[in-house]
């Protein structure tokens, strides 16, 4: 792409001897030295050490039994796969003795994914904005404080808006034939993650609108392009509902807009939840503006406004249609701006409208970019500094959990610590498939308990033996209580504290004496 676009702005400049290679225009020079700087800083920050979690860790057991079946699983699916076909691609080409390793090759590609993203973005904002001020626009996603952070997680969102921003981006630049690809973008982004299917509602949108002059042709291209669309996703749509009986696609659109937009029995507790995932969509909104986006965005908002052009359109649908799904989320609640990230390539077009109206006949314009690029990253960094996760007590969190699976077999659920559990037994059992893990330490949640004593009777049929807790006092309730008086139950034996093996994040394992509990009774 970036050879593209230099055959179109410097076909004039060639080379003297040669006459055939075009000069590498100055735009080009610093969109690359904006890529090399936002890897060299990730990189920086890169957790090493610290291996995947959580949803992570489902998408890895996943991509990994790819790589070893040499097929797709046939007992069990993520709802969301595309993003684990897409990593097993690389595990089958790498040595997967190691776990570790792996886990790390995930999220690599996760981060190099999301680098990505800048130079889709950065042809986006050309199609508003001179060149100068498109630069502007890479940077606002390249140095994105949060998409930096998301990249470290080794999930699905990289490739999805990786995905999503290029088929906007080749729906705008393409003529009629390349239309078709744009749509195809969409199809594997649905892959990715089932809510890019309101994606492919507004690229239907804007088709219309583009070539709306047509006439009845309009109708037997959409019909192609809607066939295009069905035929990417149907297969791995069709394998999904055979193992769970759902395709994650369309009937997960349905049952979420019939949860959100049905009517037969709106309940006082249902417009409570609907009120308040309003409320919680509009902060986490403006929360992503901040830092880099707060200042341009109100005036951009304005300025799109003013002129009807499809350009303008599609970014106005794809903000307005793509917070459906985010706000969907809020109402259940899932308390997490991960899903309005999708919107940050649009925030950035409107930034650098802002911005090329402000300084845009300035004679001084190039220092003025300059400025503002220096400006993002450092507010960039600072802000990840202020909002980064704190890597160090991962990494402490995942040995002391490898520690305590070596001496209990039951425990109770301290989030988000305990996720680790999970990540030990991996790689300790390490190669086997998903379906052959002996996840043999059993974790026992606490909530709706309001003493210790009723949780231990209560969980002992569950195979609780220990229980343990943390010097974290943001927790409430008995988990803390017990962690800040040992004297207090004595039934509980310490067999381990975290500090005698020199850790900061301070952790104590008490066994569960069931015999001087039930005397006590």
């Amino acid at each position: 792409m970036l050879e593209l676009v230099n055959m179109q702005e410097n076909h004039e400049n060639y080379d003297e001897n040669s006459k055939i290679m075009p000069k590498i225009s100055k735009y080009t020079i610093i969109l690359l030295g904006i890529l090399a700087l936002a890897f060299i800083i990730r990189f920086y920050y890169f957790p090493f050490e610290i291996p995947l979690n959580s949803d992570a860790l489902y998408y890895f057991w996943y991509s990994t039994d790819i790589s070893e079946l040499g097929k797709l699983p046939s007992d069990w699916t993520p709802r969301n796969n595309g993003w684990s076909i897409f990593v097993s691609v690389f595990f089958s080409v790498f040595d997967g003795k190691d776990a570790q390793a792996l886990m790390t090759l995930q999220r690599l590609l996760s981060v190099t994914l999301s680098i990505g993203i800048t130079v889709p973005v950065y042809f986006l904002c050309k199609k508003f904005v001179k060149r100068e001020f498109a630069i502007i626009g890479a940077a606002l996603i390249a140095f994105e404080p949060r998409l930096m952070i998301n990249s470290f997680l080794g999930i699905t969102d990289p490739l999805y808006f990786l995905l999503i921003v290029s088929s906007l981006t080749v729906f705008l630049y393409a003529n009629k034939k390349w239309v078709y690809f744009s749509f195809i973008l969409v199809a594997f982004a649905t892959l990715v993650r089932g809510e890019g299917i309101v994606f492919f509602v507004v690229l239907s949108i804007l088709f219309f609108i583009k070539f709306r002059n047509e006439k009845y042709k309009i109708i037997l291209k959409y019909i192609l392009i809607t066939s295009i669309f069905v035929l990417v996703i149907l297969p791995l749509s069709v394998y999904k509902y055979d193992i769970t009986e759902n395709d994650g696609v369309f009937l997960r659109s349905i049952n979420s807009a019939e949860q959100l937009f049905s009517t037969k029995e709106v309940s006082t507790d249902n417009e409570n939840k609907i009120f308040s995932g309003f409320e919680i969509f509009i902060k986490y909104f403006i929360w992503i503006m901040i830092p880099n986006f707060i200042i341009f965005l109100p005036l951009g908002i304005l300025l799109i406004f003013k002129k009807r052009t499809i350009e303008n359109l599609s970014i106005i649908l794809s903000i307005g249609m793509m917070s459906i799904p985010a706000f969907y989320a809020y109402v259940l609640p899932a308390l997490d701006t991960r899903y309005l990230y999708v919107l940050l390539p649009m925030f950035s077009v409107l930034a650098v409208i802002t911005i090329q109206r402000i300084i845009g006949k300035n004679s001084k314009s190039n220092i003025f970019v300059i400025s503002i690029i220096v400006l993002i990253i450092i507010s960039s960094v600072l802000f990840y500094d202020y909002k980064k996760i704190d890597y160090e007590h991962e990494r402490e969190s995942f040995e002391i959990m490898g520690k305590i699976s070596n001496i209990t077999n039951g425990i109770n659920v301290l989030n988000p610590e305990t996720s680790y559990i999970s990540s030990v037994q991996t790689i300790k059992q390490w190669p086997t498939l998903y379906s052959e893990i002996n996840f043999e330490l059993i974790l026992i949640p606490t909530d709706n308990y309001n003493s210790m004593k009723e949780f231990i009777l209560n969980s002992e049929d569950k195979g609780l033996t220990h229980v343990i807790v943390d010097g974290n006092f943001e927790r409430e309730g008995f988990l803390k209580e017990s962690f800040i008086d040992e004297t207090k139950y004595s039934y509980l034996k310490k067999v381990y504290d975290s500090k005698d093996d020199n850790f900061v994040y301070h952790v104590k394992v008490f066994e569960i004496d069931y015999k001087s509990l039930n005397n006590e009774k």
